[in-house]
């Protein structure tokens, strides 16, 4: 199993991070990849994949922290993603929920970076929250196609092919668990080939962990519920969608 999107740089992990990796490898986690949100938080995810040959990495910064970022960030990121254990730039994109940043000041910084992960040749991470027309709208203005993963994908079955027209591959978690989660009936209508997991920790923990702190270890709830939502068996799930990570990120497993 291939976790695509995990925060162990977070302070919910500062006590028990060794222990989390490790429960991550016996439940047959294989790989995850840690995301930046900032600057700091990137050159932390620099740092993870250093100690830790499972964990490789994405730096970004986050529509959230819009407002911090400027050229002499720009250039850190630049020279980030020259590593070759950094795969991708992210998490970008807009977030209307909580506009800590300015819209405008999200929109610009959006385009900024997805014009850099061009230049640099590296697949995007995107995050949209209730902005997903904006969202879609830089997008397809700033590129024709993608390599990357459009995270913890909230919309319904139009939306994700939508999506899936730009060549992201969405990235399902923890919510795919709930009770009535409109992502069950979006992951059964979307072709497995377009589908990598995640589980987002420390947030978005799956039934039946849910409302506590997430970790790897967990993406195995997730396997559980794609594969009861599809009738594809849970060990072709993970096989497809490891596949799915490495075609998404451009590397090799």
């Amino acid at each position: 199993m291939i976790d695509s999107h995990v925060h162990l740089n977070m302070r919910d992990y500062r006590d028990d991070l060794d222990e989390v990796v490790e429960r991550a490898r016996l439940a047959g986690v294989t790989a995850m990849m840690n995301i930046g949100f900032d600057l700091d938080s990137s050159k932390a995810t620099v740092a993870l994949t250093e100690k830790y040959p499972s964990v490789r990495g994405a730096v970004g910064v986050h529509p959230h922290d819009a407002r911090t970022y400027t050229d002499r960030v720009e250039g850190e990121l630049s020279t980030m993603l020259d590593n070759p254990k950094i795969a991708a730039l992210g998490e970008i994109g807009l977030d209307y929920y909580r506009d800590l940043s300015p819209r405008d000041t999200q929109k610009a910084v959006f385009r900024r970076q997805l014009a850099l992960a061009r230049a640099k040749r590296k697949p995007v991470v995107i995050h949209c929250r209730d902005a997903f027309d904006d969202v879609m709208a830089i997008l397809s203005a700033e590129g024709p196609r993608y390599d990357g993963v459009f995270h913890a994908f909230s919309g319904d079955t139009a939306m994700a092919r939508d999506v899936l027209s730009l060549g992201f591959h969405i990235g399902v978690g923890g919510v795919v668990t709930f009770k009535n989660a409109r992502l069950r009936e979006v992951v059964t209508a979307i072709p497995l080939d377009a589908i990598v997991l995640e589980t987002d920790c420390p947030y978005l923990a799956p039934v039946p962990f849910r409302g506590k702190r997430n970790e790897p270890a967990y993406l195995r709830h997730v396997v559980e519920a794609v594969s009861n939502a599809t009738g594809i068996t849970a060990e072709k799930v993970v096989e497809k969608t490891d596949k799915n990570f490495a075609r998404a990120m451009q590397t090799e497993l």
